[in-house]
């Protein structure tokens, strides 16, 4: 009985601590989810279809330019000032094809912003086995009880190593660090 006494005490501390500072946004956030999504290349079946066959690492065959997407996300999120918007840097890890039988990997690194209500934009290098290429991104992150669900549309900009592609992903992120105070 008196080790559940104290265990209660302990909660109660605990929580009281932890209530004050969920009052007020967390200075940095890491924020860590699943993604899933579609891909659409621009360019035709054909051309999609040599150019998997030119890598010569996935069976010989017919492909398709709209891909499966599915991988994970590592965000980190910097309070601005009092407000609950923050910059976002993303580390994104997708494999694509899947539906296919292929397994294209690309890896992503975006420096984006999001404000109070959701709304976010972001832009950076990305780089898959087609070549190295600029992504900007834009969406609307829903949150609820430490839960974000983003709901974002990409576009991969063309360049002479690869032609423009348009996605669109979501998954849920939880949040495995915060931090209040001064870094």
């Amino acid at each position: 009985m008196k080790k559940l006494l104290w265990i209660v005490v302990f909660a109660a501390i605990t929580t009281a601590g932890n209530a004050e500072e969920e009052g007020r946004p967390a200075d940095f956030q890491l924020v860590i989810g699943p993604r899933i999504g579609i891909n659409y290349i621009f360019t035709t079946s054909a051309e999609f279809t040599n150019g998997v066959n030119d890598l010569m690492i996935f069976p010989p065959g017919t492909y398709y330019p709209v891909t499966s997407l599915f991988g994970i996300i590592a965000e980190q999120r910097i309070l601005l000032g009092q407000t609950r918007s923050h910059f976002a840097f993303q580390e994104v890890v997708l494999v694509s094809g899947l539906e296919q039988s292929l397994a294209i990997p690309s890896g992503s690194l975006l420096i984006g912003y999001r404000d109070a209500g959701g709304f976010e934009v972001g832009f950076g290098p990305t780089l898959s086995i087609s070549g190295i290429g600029v992504v900007i991104a834009v969406g609307y992150t829903i949150s609820f009880q430490g839960v974000f669900v983003p709901l974002d549309l990409s576009v991969v900009l063309p360049n002479s190593q690869r032609p423009a592609s348009v996605a669109f992903t979501t998954g849920f992120n939880f949040i495995t660090r915060t931090r209040y105070g001064t870094f």
